[in-house]
């Protein structure tokens, strides 16, 4: 399957409350315009790859059909240990 999406995400972890918060970028092979961010929010584990699965399929660029992330032409990479004004500015508007 080619691969059409590729998702980054940045995650911050507050160690005083010990929350992790993230942010994504959704970003295309085909079209080098196409950008979606998905704002600073909170969440831990594959939560944001379901957040961004989650706009591809609002967005009606992938297929509600597809449940397992073997059958998504996506590309997805966490970058973890951010500082936090990182993670907020990758998904600010």
């Amino acid at each position: 399957m080619r691969i059409k999406y590729i998702i980054t995400a940045k995650e911050w972890f507050d160690k005083v409350n010990g929350n992790s918060y993230f942010s994504c970028r959704i970003e295309s092979t085909e079209d080098r315009d196409f950008l979606i961010k998905i704002p600073f929010q909170y969440g831990y584990g594959d939560h944001a790859r379901y957040e961004a699965v989650k706009e591809l399929k609002d967005h009606g660029l992938i297929s509600e059909e597809l449940t397992f992330p073997s059958e998504m032409p996506i590309h997805y990479t966490m970058v973890a240990n951010c500082l936090k004004r990182e993670a907020l500015a990758w998904g600010s508007k």
